[in-house]
């Protein structure tokens, strides 16, 4: 029997992706009700590709992130520092989503760093998007420290690398495989039709 018949879609994400950010906005919009992973790398044995450390891929997406931003009527600003840990937020968006509120805190947290420029590797600003997703459970003591939280970064490592997850976003439905926000768009048409 095929493992992946009746589970839900999931999605890969990270803050560090403007893309990711407008993949979050297009999936609440649709009223995704699937998983969301927070997306902390490659799997091991794949190295990371940096676009932004091609200087030619860095122009294009300084346009295409603008162009695709502004056709979903969303605010953007740089982050700055753009370069951060981002232990912080996934930690923050898994305890939100074990609480039931990941996809919510997901699109806060993103669009504090891709919307409004903040650093969200701090935790007043976690703590703003946190309250903009009407989650009161925020504590950055307890969210650090927390067993659970940990447990689960760990097992979204190893779902990464037993779904090939190379990028973000990435969206996987049963064996169907979507990379990019645009394909997300693919994917609701095949739901629709």
């Amino acid at each position: 029997m095929d493992d992946t018949q009746g589970a839900r879609p999931r999605c890969y994400f990270a803050f560090r992706s403007p893309y990711s950010r407008l993949g979050l906005h297009k999936l609440a919009r649709a009223g995704f009700d699937g998983e969301l992973i927070a997306f902390t790398g490659p799997p091991d044995d794949a190295p990371f590709a940096d676009p932004t450390a091609n200087k030619y891929k860095l122009d294009y997406y300084r346009q295409d992130v603008l162009r695709m931003t502004w056709r979903m009527s969303l605010p953007i600003a740089p982050p700055n520092p753009f370069d951060i840990d981002f232990t912080a937020a996934n930690r923050a968006f898994v305890a939100a989503d074990q609480a039931g509120h990941g996809l919510a805190v997901a699109i806060a947290v993103s669009d504090k760093r891709w919307g409004e420029g903040k650093n969200v590797s701090d935790p007043a600003v976690l703590a703003e998007a946190a309250q903009a997703a009407g989650w009161a459970g925020y504590d950055a003591d307890k969210v650090a420290s927390d067993a659970a939280v940990t447990a689960q970064l760990a097992a979204s490592r190893v779902r990464i690398a037993e779904d090939g997850v190379f990028g973000v976003p990435f969206l996987i439905d049963g064996r169907d495989k979507y990379w990019g926000q645009d394909r997300f768009d693919v994917w609701l048409e095949e739901r629709a039709g």
